[in-house]
């Protein structure tokens, strides 16, 4: 879908007031009151839910080009937190905007609720590895979608990324003990499928990874929005366009 000029304006409008911030920063805290919409430029992060004490489980990783508040005209709180885990490059904007751009830019409304949809088909997907995978199959699901949805922003090369991510991280994302992640990282390095170096990744055979992980790229198909919510948001602006 290529976007008008005045759509391109309004997006960079949006995304003018750029924030820095250090790794392990709160972007968003559990239960307080939304403020600010962000969108993630460069750097990783994390959404996250804990328990009174302190338990965690983390249940989504926020990626360059990913949202942070979305729903902050829908709900008073977050119901969940944000923290990064490198250095962050934020865009920031006030609620009302995305109130704004529903009423002037349908276009660019449905490609923010495909984002939101985006979201929760891949939380979906977390919950089953997490209610019916094995270690083994947990850990190489979530290798082959991160380096799918890397490679949407151009952040992987020869089946190579960074991975800025403790074991203890994948341990609360996987519903495992930090024991059972070190045992099955070297179980997948051991039969040649991945290499770790530090905090880079290298996945030798795709194919065979997201067979150990039955992994399925269906839920990952709102990457690329539909041919028919194209067509019909085109037809709608051409005849916008028309009447003027």
């Amino acid at each position: 879908m290529s976007l008008t000029d005045e759509e391109k304006s309004f997006l960079n409008e949006l995304e003018r007031n750029v924030t820095r911030h250090g790794s392990r920063s709160d972007l968003l805290q559990q239960g307080e009151r939304y403020g600010c919409v962000r969108v993630m430029r460069k750097g990783w992060a994390i959404r996250h839910k804990a328990l009174p004490d302190g338990r965690r489980q983390v249940v989504n990783f926020v990626l360059p080009g990913d949202i942070i508040g979305f729903y902050c005209n829908l709900f008073e709180t977050a119901d969940h937190g944000v923290t990064t885990l490198t250095p962050a490059e934020v865009a920031n904007f006030q609620p009302e905007r995305i109130i704004e751009l529903f009423k002037l830019f349908p276009r660019l409304a449905a490609a923010l609720a495909w984002s939101g949809a985006k979201e929760e088909a891949i939380i979906a997907e977390r919950l089953l590895s997490v209610g019916r995978r094995t270690a083994l199959e947990r850990t190489a699901h979530l290798i082959v979608e991160l380096l799918r949805r890397l490679s949407i922003v151009g952040l992987v090369e020869e089946g190579r990324f960074t991975l800025p991510v403790t074991q203890e991280i994948l341990a609360d994302a996987l519903g495992l003990s930090i024991v059972h992640i070190n045992r099955t990282l070297r179980r997948l390095r051991d039969i040649g499928l991945i290499d770790l170096a530090g905090q880079q990744i290298t996945v030798h055979d795709v194919k065979q990874l997201a067979s150990v992980g039955q992994f399925d790229e269906l839920y990952l198909h709102l990457i690329q929005a539909p041919k028919q919510l194209e067509h019909a948001l085109d037809a709608k602006s051409d005849r916008k366009r028309a009447g003027d």
